[in-house]
């Protein structure tokens, strides 16, 4: 930490480098997913990263401790960081992280690549969130986010709201080039610490960008109607150019609700928490979707329940969730097969340079390669990108202290795939498949780490083997 007259820095700078092996053309399934895209489809490998971030302040009092994030009372705060990798045989250089953020207290102006999940799910322990969990690369955005609970007037502090709103670019990696992202959510809180409900709302929407078939329109009256929802202007010319559906809410929607009970328990935190997905509505061939296909009540979800002993042990933190979503509203067309994540225009649905941003437990085309699934052309339902999102699974996350300087993770994942309404071809039967994870961190002196870690895949789809070393130094 530096003073400079009333400004308090706490630059941090770490580099490492991790090393992962299999015995299979690609890395264990834990090993590769929910890293932020940082390692690659691998039989081995080698992944170096350079991180610097720095948070200015213009107050003592808020600085929080090493390691902690910053306190939502802070005030007027500048931050900003760079995070630089390198894998695939020294061949791929990226930014996994290149921000600036601007804020006031929980007020916050943001943009960049920064990563973040959104979801209220456990970052390290949880399969991952159904809107965005930590297994793609962040994706560049702007916006304004009040980051943390933040009391709503004359309530007391006993209801409190955070939310996000930004606008962000998906490049040219999609079937669709050059297209938009527009990102919303807000979530409120009810109760007071010892015992709080949340309630949650997050609406994502891939829009504009050129489509094989001509350009889709891109101008900020388009924009109005995807914040909304709307479906495409048959009055309109531009409309006309490309693949925009007039019929249906134009543009892939993704929206996700989250539900949750916290309890504090004589200094332990019980959460138990749900999440449904909304990916298209209920409507006819010659009706657009119906917003009332938006159904919090849904079988298909994720469940969870994280039990936080809030001190160091040999349990710290467990958390077990199940997820099911075959159902889809049905097997009927215009009435059910929802077929999460896909999309007839943005063909690459949910998914940035080759991840699903949602759960990893789905099955993307070059995941489902890898398990030498037919992908071949003309083969039933292989059109859409996302090859299994009828699924049924049950996930156990579990992290502790061996002692003063070693911790371990360890994730236990069942799934069984029944892939979509549209490839009964390659799923004539459900696909069963089980990822196990084990991780040991030590730390060896104040600024050094390693880590060690083996999975094991097994299952009708992948038996592969892996392990993984690397070394972190904090270097200030």
């Amino acid at each position: 930490m530096n003073v400079s007259g009333q400004t308090i820095d706490s630059l941090k700078v770490e580099g490492g480098t991790s090393g992962i092996i299999a015995t299979e053309n690609h890395p264990p399934f834990w090993i590769e997913a929910n890293r932020f895209g940082t390692v690659p489809l691998k039989q081995h490998d080698l992944i170096t990263h350079l991180k610097i971030g720095n948070t200015h302040l213009f107050s003592r009092k808020y600085l929080p401790p090493p390691g902690s994030p910053l306190s939502s009372k802070a005030p007027f705060h500048i931050g900003y960081g760079v995070d630089v990798y390198n894998n695939s045989h020294f061949r791929d250089v990226f930014l996994k992280e290149a921000y600036l953020k601007v804020g006031y207290g929980a007020w916050e102006l943001r943009g960049g690549r920064y990563a973040e999940t959104v979801g209220n799910v456990d970052p390290e322990l949880s399969s991952g969130s159904l809107a965005v969990s930590r297994n793609a690369l962040p994706i560049p955005k702007v916006g304004v986010a009040v980051k943390d609970y933040v009391n709503i007037p004359h309530t007391n502090g006993f209801l409190k709201v955070k939310g996000v709103f930004s606008h962000g670019w998906l490049g040219n990696s999609n079937h669709v080039k050059g297209a938009y992202l527009h990102e919303k959510n807000l979530c409120l809180r009810i109760g007071r610490d010892a015992l709080n409900v949340h309630a949650g709302l997050s609406h994502f929407a891939q829009w504009g960008g050129r489509h094989p078939l001509g350009q889709i329109p891109s101008r900020f009256k388009d924009y109005l109607r995807i914040l909304v929802g709307a479906k495409g202007d048959e009055t309109d010319p531009a409309s006309q150019q490309g693949p925009v559906d007039i019929v249906n809410a134009v543009g892939n929607h993704v929206i996700v609700s989250d539900f949750g009970v916290n309890f504090l328990l004589k200094g332990k935190s019980l959460h138990l928490y749900t999440q449904t997905i909304f990916d298209k509505g209920v409507g006819s061939p010659d009706a657009r979707d119906k917003i009332n296909g938006l159904n919090v009540f849904s079988r298909d979800r994720l469940v969870g329940i994280g039990f936080d002993l809030r001190h160091p042990g040999l349990v710290s933190k467990v958390v077990i969730e199940g997820i099911y979503t075959k159902y889809q509203g049905g097997p009927v067309i215009y009435q059910g097969r929802f077929n999460y994540y896909n999309n007839a225009t943005y063909l690459t649905g949910w998914d940035y340079q080759g991840q699903i941003i949602g759960t990893p437990l789905f099955l993307n085309r070059r995941h489902a390669s890898l398990y030498n699934l037919d992908l071949s052309e003309g083969s039933p339902g292989n059109d859409w990108n996302v090859v299994s999102n009828r699924v049924t699974g049950l996930h156990v996350g579990l992290k502790g202290n061996l002692s003063t300087r070693i911790s371990y993770r360890t994730l236990a994942t069942y799934v069984q795939h029944a892939g979509n309404y549209y490839n009964d071809a390659l799923f004539t039967s459900v696909k069963k498949q089980a990822y196990f994870y084990g991780e040991l961190i030590s730390q060896i002196g104040p600024s050094l780490t390693f880590t060690t870690a083996v999975g094991r895949d097994m299952g009708q789809l992948s038996h592969n083997t892996g392990g993984l070393l690397g070394v972190n130094w904090q270097i200030k």
